[in-house]
């Protein structure tokens, strides 16, 4: 944190040790307000107080920012300003409605041809001359995505000694809340992983990450992002998405929920029974989380409101995406 350097940086630092004992990594957040930083000692060298007009010109909305992109930049700043005035100084908190309402994501959930489709384009990846082995990482990092349903974030930040290939088990550490968790591939990813293992230490036989880039360090947050829309392209018209809505990554945990319930709905296995089993093995410390999923399943599959129990439904409570 020592990287901050107007005259706000003393504030940001102590929102900074606040969020992270309160268990949050606040890692985007942080880069938000690291961003912030840099503006506040260009446009305002010396300035000790956030003022509105400082905040303001953060707010501004950038070309082609979404508007969920720039709530993510803006809240940081909200949440500043707030911890500022709670330890008795003096700042311009933007106001609730500023920039604008989010807009609410639907996931694109794959069918089986779909996802076919999409590994078939994985498999057939090449290297490229820039080094590393994407043609060996990107196959396996999305297999585990799905099939595990872990967050794209989770699959990039794994460490080598976190995935046990001979005993097929993963372990997630400090997600979401910094919690970490455990789960198990099926046999056939188990064996995938063991192969993949096999092949990236000959490239990088001392690596720390689970997936090393070429220098053998962790990806960063926007390489996946950038292979899936390649995986996409190369898999064209199988996949249909919504008009403006392209499939993300996270699409992917999304896909391996809702074909979870589905088998355990038709298997005549309660949904209020498993959201418990659920919500663990998703990494969620909020249940609401979880039944937001049973939402989605039903509007993917909606003979499962029927199946799954006839009053599911009045005790669902009102689910949100949860934040990712």
């Amino acid at each position: 944190m020592n990287w901050f350097s107007s005259a706000l940086a003393p504030q940001i630092r102590g929102l900074l040790v606040l969020k992270h004992a309160l268990g949050l990594p606040y890692e985007s957040s942080e880069r938000h307000l690291l961003a912030f930083d840099t503006l506040c000692a260009q446009r305002f060298p010396g300035q000790a107080t956030l003022s509105r007009e400082m905040a303001m010109e953060w707010v501004v909305k950038r070309p082609d920012e979404h508007v969920n992109g720039q709530i993510r930049r803006v809240t940081p700043i909200r949440q500043l300003a707030k911890y500022m005035v709670s330890v008795g100084e003096e700042a311009y908190v933007i106001p609730a409605g500023i920039p604008g309402r989010q807009v609410h994501y639907r996931p694109h959930i794959f069918s089986h041809r779909e996802l076919r489709a999409l590994f078939d384009a994985a498999d057939a990846i090449q290297a490229t001359p820039y080094g590393g082995q994407r043609q060996l990482i990107i196959p396996v990092m999305f297999r585990m995505i799905y099939c595990l349903g872990m967050r794209p974030g989770e699959a990039r930040k794994l460490h080598r000694n976190d995935v046990d290939p001979a005993h097929g088990s993963v372990l997630i550490r400090e997600s979401k809340g910094h919690k970490d968790r455990m789960v198990f591939m099926s046999p056939d990813l188990q064996e995938y992983c063991r192969h993949y293992d096999a092949a990236i230490s000959s490239f990088h036989p001392d690596r720390i990450p689970f997936f090393p880039n070429h220098l053998g360090h962790f990806y960063s947050k926007e390489t996946p992002d950038c292979w899936f829309h390649e995986l996409l392209s190369a898999a064209g018209p199988l996949i249909v998405a919504s008009p403006g809505s392209l499939p993300r990554p996270y699409d992917l945990r999304h896909a391996h929920v809702v074909e979870l319930i589905n088998r355990w709905v038709h298997a005549g296995r309660s949904p209020e029974v498993l959201v418990a089993y659920l919500g663990l093995h998703l990494g969620h410390s909020n249940t609401e989380d979880t039944w937001y999923y049973f939402h989605l399943a039903a509007d993917f599959h909606p003979e499962l409101r029927g199946i799954a129990n006839a009053g599911i439904e009045s005790r669902f409570p009102e689910a949100h995406h949860e934040i990712r």
